[in-house]
């Protein structure tokens, strides 16, 4: 199986669950994070910031320690989704509050099964966080909580870091995700609503 199938598996299976109960949850395939360094597969924001790591058969496991050190800075729960052929290895390298699934095809018919859930991730960082902002979403929330003054011309950057020293963790991570799903456009293309 690609990354596509897998993918596809994801957002028959899991992602319609994770959904259900918000209606307004976006769903965002390839996010990017640190500044583009990084795309988590899928990421879904509703009540959480939840990241889906894929990899496929085609794929092996040997950046998955960077990427697993970059994604528990930005998401409050991540899962790993990982072809049969993965599992052995993968539940050697899950961190303990990373979920871990298993996709593939049984009897010709895709399927979903997942080894053990995600738990809460404590290590997001709120300066990375707040990388997930546009600079003028930064400002924006920099004004509404009267904390813009001298920081109107500054580089994004700077916006940033004033945010991530200025909000409590939790409301940061609110204001991220409700300025996320609020966002009409990503990167020229309109979101389906």
């Amino acid at each position: 199986m690609k990354d596509a199938d897998v993918r596809a598996i994801l957002h028959q299976f899991e992602i319609p669950k994770l959904c259900a109960n918000e209606p307004d949850s976006l769903v965002i395939d390839e996010l990017g994070i640190m500044e583009g360094a990084f795309r988590m597969d899928v990421a879904v924001v509703n009540g959480k910031l939840h990241g889906y790591e894929i990899k496929s058969a085609k794929d092996n496991l040997d950046r998955l320690p960077a990427q697993q050190f970059a994604y528990n800075k930005v998401f409050d729960k991540l899962t790993l989704v990982v072809d049969e052929k993965h599992v052995e290895n993968a539940v050697k390298l899950v961190p303990p509050c990373w979920g871990l699934m298993v996709a593939g095809l049984r009897n010709g018919h895709p399927y979903l099964d997942e080894i053990w859930p995600a738990r809460l991730n404590f290590e997001v960082d709120p300066y990375i966080l707040c990388q997930l902002l546009w600079r003028e979403e930064a400002l924006a929330l920099l004004r509404r909580k009267k904390l813009s003054l001298g920081l109107w011309h500054k580089p994004r950057k700077v916006l940033w870091r004033k945010l991530a020293n200025s909000i409590d963790i939790e409301e940061l991570k609110t204001l991220v995700r409700t300025t996320l799903k609020s966002r009409t456009k990503w990167g020229g293309e309109t979101v389906p609503r």
